[in-house]
């Protein structure tokens, strides 16, 4: 069985533990300033408001936006990559197109402002 243990001051979850049994939790389990959870369902940094876990949202960082950016980027030419065949002809639109997404990230310095082209 899953148990939440909690920082006494903030209730927050500090430490997640298995016991065989909610009623004889091993003491080293629970270190100074904390307690046992009521309530077990909770994640590392949740925080116990009395009735439910407030869960904590990590707000993604600049350089995680820019690597999704490039991730995306990259799928988006990789879906065009049969276009550029020395044996298909490709349509100016085609390559405007698959420059576009190459220019990304570099065409802009704001990971929340990138708009991708629309593919023709």
């Amino acid at each position: 069985m899953k148990i939440c243990i909690l920082n006494k001051t903030t209730n927050v979850v500090e430490n997640i533990c298995e016991v065989d049994d909610i009623n004889n939790v091993p003491s080293f389990l629970i270190g100074e300033g904390q307690v046992l959870a009521t309530d077990h369902t909770g994640k590392i940094e949740d925080t116990w408001n009395g009735s439910s876990y407030d869960t904590t949202v990590e707000e993604e960082t600049d350089e995680q936006k820019w690597i999704n950016i490039r991730e995306t980027r990259n799928l988006l030419l990789s879906h065009t990559d049969f276009y550029a065949l020395s044996d298909s002809t490709l349509t100016n639109e085609m390559q405007t197109y698959r420059q576009q997404l190459r220019d990304l990230p570099a065409s802009t310095s704001n990971p929340n402002d990138v708009v991708f082209p629309t593919k023709p």
